[in-house]
This record gives structure tokens, sequence and C-alpha cells, in this order.
């Protein structure tokens, strides 16, 4: 292993945080460290609660605060892809979703690149999450993936000759939504909604029907009757009313993933049926899965199964735009 440009025996190595302080300890004498340290070389991360990982490039770790350690991965753009892709989309779908699916992680990976600097806890930074795009590492990459982010490398989608907002979504569910209802303005010409019943084979088509608990509705969100006041037109709640309190229809579901899960309404294009005082849950009916703007994946591969190419995919959810080369994409 290479650690903060010295080699050390090879062997499992355990880094601890406590405030201000890294402390490493294994096969060698014990190490400790007051600033971030860089890893070069290592046979894989093992994370807690999570399997080990392989990851390219250099990882950078530091310590919070509180003592928790954060682990930054210092990749070149095209090799992060490698891992991204196959975490968005499954690798046997067809080549052409898959290329589509490159193209967007791409474009979406474009305003984080920055030089590599010796402090990179002060540069913004990609997420492992569903506020960004998965992110799993070397362990993650397959042979069709790969071969998908290779054939357009270099390659983003542009409106205009900038890169576009590169939402994407599991299942539509028949229509995608405009941008600024499900999000926040300004409104993008190229993310107004479009028709969509190529996700049809989607085990989230619908619809779906599941069942909430009044009481962990009213721990989560506050006492009172939920009710959507009002909908996009295509049936994704703008607006919803839990007692006196107003939120807006993409936090409620946002909200309610994060406490509950996101696997029991998994999109944001639902209803509530109106229920009897007696009764103590709420039945939801959904449809679709994710929030509903931009790419549909599933419909990405249902076009790609009746032939269109990676440029009607795009042009299909993201009508205007087109596909260019970064080296001639910004101005």
């Amino acid at each position: 292993m290479t650690l903060a440009g010295s080699s050390y025996p090879d062997g499992i190595w355990e880094l601890r945080g406590q405030p201000d302080w890294i402390h490493l300890l294994g096969p060698g004498p014990p190490q400790r460290f007051s600033e971030g340290i860089w890893i070069d070389r290592c046979q894989g991360i093992e994370l807690p609660q999570q399997a080990p990982r392989r990851y390219r490039g250099r990882i950078w770790v530091q310590v919070g605060r509180q003592g928790q350690l954060l682990l930054i991965n210092w990749i070149p753009l095209e090799d992060y892809l490698l891992s991204v892709v196959p975490g968005e989309m499954p690798p046997e779908w067809p080549q052409a979703a898959l290329q589509a699916q490159a193209i967007l992680a791409r474009t979406l990976a474009l305003p984080f690149l920055r030089p590599l600097t010796p402090w990179p806890d002060q540069t913004p930074r990609l997420q492992d999450s569903t506020t960004h795009q998965f992110y799993g590492g070397q362990t993650y990459e397959t042979a069709a993936t790969t071969v998908a982010v290779r054939a357009t490398q270099a390659q983003i989608l542009t409106h205009q000759h900038h890169p576009i907002e590169a939402l994407f979504h599991s299942t539509c569910g028949g229509h995608t939504s405009a941008n600024q209802s499900i999000f926040a303005p300004p409104a993008h010409p190229y993310l107004q909604g479009v028709s969509c019943s190529w996700c049809r084979e989607s085990p989230f088509w619908g619809p779906h029907s599941v069942e909430l608990s009044v009481q962990d509705c009213a721990e989560i969100f506050g006492p009172g009757e939920i009710k959507v006041t009002s909908r996009d037109p295509h049936g994704r709640p703008l607006q919803i009313q839990v007692g006196q309190q107003p939120w807006m229809g993409q936090d409620f579901w946002l909200t309610l993933g994060q406490h509950l899960g996101w696997g029991l309404l998994p999109g944001n294009r639902f209803q509530i049926q109106p229920r009897q005082p007696e009764e103590r849950v709420y039945r939801v009916i959904y449809q679709g899965a994710g929030h509903g703007v931009g790419l549909c994946q599933w419909g990405a591969r249902g076009l790609a199964a009746v032939g269109r190419t990676v440029q009607d995919i795009l042009q299909y959810y993201y009508p205007g735009t087109e596909i260019h080369p970064i080296s001639t994409s910004r101005s």
C-alpha cells in the first residue's frame, strides 16, 4: 500500500478518526496524521456495513470535527463513468440505451471537473447518492458499460452550445414532467415533458397500490389529514396539504422516502385515496419510479429495443438538444 507518499507492508490496515487526527493501524508501526492523507495504491477499501470496493485513481482521506472520516476519490472523468453507468442502468440493456446513459452521466459530472489540488476538501464534489448519481468504484465496472463509455468518449448533451441539466429517472409511467413543475424555475425548453409508452415493461409501470400508516405519516409530517391540492397535467402532485401545513409535492415524496424507505412509494406520480375517519391507513395508487423529469431509463430501453439510436433516444426526451464533444461545447 502507498499512503501519504510512503510504502507500507501489505496486509489489512485500519483508518480511525478522532477530532483533528487520523490513526493508521496495521501490520507495521501505528501512525497518526493531523491533516488529510492520500492513498495512492491499495487492493480495496472496506467501509462500515459495506462489502470491500476497489477504486481507480487516488483517494483523499480527511477527518471531520466529530472524528468522522471522509473519503474523496480523485479520478479522471472517463474512468469515473466506468462505474457510474452500470450503477445507473443494467449492463444487459441495449447498447444505445447504455450510451445515452453514459452521455448524460458525463454531462451531469462536467461542472464538478477540477484540477488536482493539495487540499481537495475545499472543492465541490460529486456524491455517491441520489443527489447526483451512483458511484461504486472499479468493483462495479462491466464489459458492456465500458464499451458504452468508450464509444461516447468526451460526448455531452448540449442546448444552444451549453451543457444541459442532465436529469433522468427510472420510469415515467406514461409521461415525463416539466422541470420547473417538479423542481424549480427556470424552465428549460428541453425539459417540458414528453409522452412515453416505451417504459411499459418496467416493473414500476403500474398502477400499483400501497398503504401508508396514518400514525407514521403523523410522526413524519405532523397531525392532520393529507390531501393533494394541485397536480401537473400528468398526475404528479405539486401541492399537498397536511392539516394546516402546505408541502411541495416533490418535498413530500422525498421526505416520505427518507423516513420509510424508497421502495414503499418509488415514484412521485401518485394519488392518495380518501379515507374514513376510522381507517388507520392511507391507500396510495402510484405509477412509475423516480422524479419523472428528463430521460425515462426504462423508456430508453424500450426505444433501443426497437432499433432507435442513441441520438434518437436523447432527442426524444430532450427535444432541441445536440451531442457535442466537451472541447467544443463550452462558450
